[in-house]
């Protein structure tokens, strides 16, 4: 907020908008609310906000049982691209090429971890529902922490870096098997390639459930709020996704020092943001207008 020139009280509404709500909320949106004439200063303030989002998640590393996966997220192709001949797959100029990882558990290790933790009389009731909740759900796993990052190639040697980086050297990898995992077996405690022989269930739903609900449901919550976004800023909405999903239980909370908008006001005081007014050229259209 330093050298901003809107008020405090436009930030701190702005952030008070952006907690609010569990979906992602678009600058189109903020501008309404707030009853600004001009969109590009809401969307750069909301942007700083995205990019400390992001600082913050990187202090922490994912450890347990950790799914690995890639994914493509769609986005705006830049000028220079246009007059390109349109690739296909992975190199598309529309795919923005995304490394996630999500610290995942099995219910059956939970729930054990639970009674171990408890006497066995005062425990018993709670371990049946947990037992019959689970017997209906067709993920087998439990979510705990994500992490997601834009990246501008599949190589092996851009994955370790981002995991060496964001992952306990101690933890178990379970992976799709692509040749871009090569070093995980040395470079973490495990590594446990599912590959797909011919059943996607056996990957999707019981070795890498939540990589794959986790994707589906960033990048319908991008597409449907601003549509084609700039691939050069696919990362900051991303750390808005990862700061509320690994926070979603705050909400449930009445402890005032689990408010989403008392954090996100106290990060703004303890970082700096790196995006500054030149990052945002008139090429760039309003997301929301496409």
């Amino acid at each position: 907020m330093e050298h901003s020139k809107l008020p405090m009280r436009t930030w701190f509404y702005t952030m008070h908008l952006m907690t609010s709500i569990k979906q992602v909320l678009s600058a189109k949106e903020v501008q309404h609310q707030l009853h600004m004439p001009e969109y590009p200063p809401v969307w750069l303030m909301m942007m700083k906000l995205r990019n400390i989002m992001g600082k913050r998640e990187s202090i922490y590393k994912l450890s347990g049982t950790v799914e690995l996966d890639e994914a493509f997220f769609p986005t705006r192709m830049e000028a220079d691209e246009k007059a390109e001949p349109m690739k296909r797959g992975a190199g598309s100029q529309r795919q923005s090429k995304v490394l996630v990882i999500v610290e995942s558990k099995a219910v059956d290790d939970i729930l054990r971890a639970y009674l171990e933790s408890k006497d066995i009389p005062t425990a018993m009731d709670k371990a049946a529902k947990l037992t019959k909740r689970s017997k209906r759900q067709s993920v087998k796993k439990v979510v705990h922490y994500i992490k997601m990052f834009a990246i501008d190639d599949l190589k092996a040697s851009t994955i370790d870096e981002l995991l060496a980086q964001n992952v306990d050297a101690k933890a178990i990898i379970l992976s799709d098997g692509s040749s871009s995992h090569v070093n995980l077996d040395k470079n973490f405690a495990k590594h446990i390639p599912i590959v797909e022989k011919g059943n996607v269930d056996e990957v999707v739903k019981k070795g890498l459930p939540w990589v794959h609900i986790i994707i589906g449901e960033c990048r319908n919550g991008i597409a449907a709020i601003h549509k084609e976004i700039d691939g050069r800023f696919l990362q900051l909405y991303l750390n808005e996704y990862c700061w509320k999903f690994n926070r979603r239980f705050f909400r449930d909370s009445n402890d005032p020092k689990y408010d989403l908008f008392d954090r996100l006001v106290r990060i703004s005081a303890l970082y700096t943001s790196d995006v500054k007014w030149r990052d945002y050229t008139p090429e760039i259209e309003d997301e929301e207008d496409l």
